[in-house]
């Protein structure tokens, strides 16, 4: 049996992503889905708390028939990118690969001899999380950016809310 990892802030989860998670999961047999960042809430870039993004994933996971294949953790930031892909490491159950388009992510986990593979961007300039957040800065529903699922959680959250809050807090 192969597990692989697939690291990300899902801030929120979108349908890119979820496209990125069939991939791989046509490549393995588990996959764990790492939450970076986690500990990262209620700003801009990261308006979603590490809970929110789990149960987000998890719903999506559920809707999409993936989530008995699919392990969901949470990653907390270091002082650098290879103390994050440290923490990843104790965070996470044993697995045979790390799938990143990122080339430092790639470089410290081969550094490692972990495999890593890369994965197909499916519409990257469609599907964002950035799209997601802009749309909910701007009072607009995000459906078609992500499933219904997380829409559902946007919603249950008041993730509008939360965007308008955070672009609020200036200090």
């Amino acid at each position: 049996m192969t597990t692989a990892v697939y690291w990300g802030r899902f801030n929120p989860p979108h349908t890119g992503h979820l496209a990125v998670i069939r991939h791989i999961l046509g490549e393995c047999d588990e996959l764990i889905v790492a939450i970076g960042s986690s500990l990262q809430s209620h700003t801009e870039r990261n308006p979603f708390s590490g809970g929110e993004r789990t149960l987000m994933l998890k719903e999506m996971l559920k809707e999409a028939g993936l989530l008995g294949k699919c392990l969901i953790v949470q990653v907390p930031d270091a002082d650098s990118y290879k103390g994050t892909a440290a923490n990843l490491r104790m965070a996470c159950p044993a697995f045979d690969t790390v799938y990143t388009n990122r080339s430092v992510i790639a470089d410290i986990f081969s550094s490692w001899n972990v495999p890593v593979k890369s994965f197909p961007d499916f519409e990257r300039e469609k599907y964002s999380s950035t799209a997601v957040r802009n749309a909910l800065s701007n009072g607009e529903n995000p459906d078609g950016l992500v499933p219904k699922s997380v829409i559902t959680v946007l919603e249950r959250i008041d993730g509008a809310h939360r965007m308008d809050i955070v672009a609020e807090d200036k200090y």
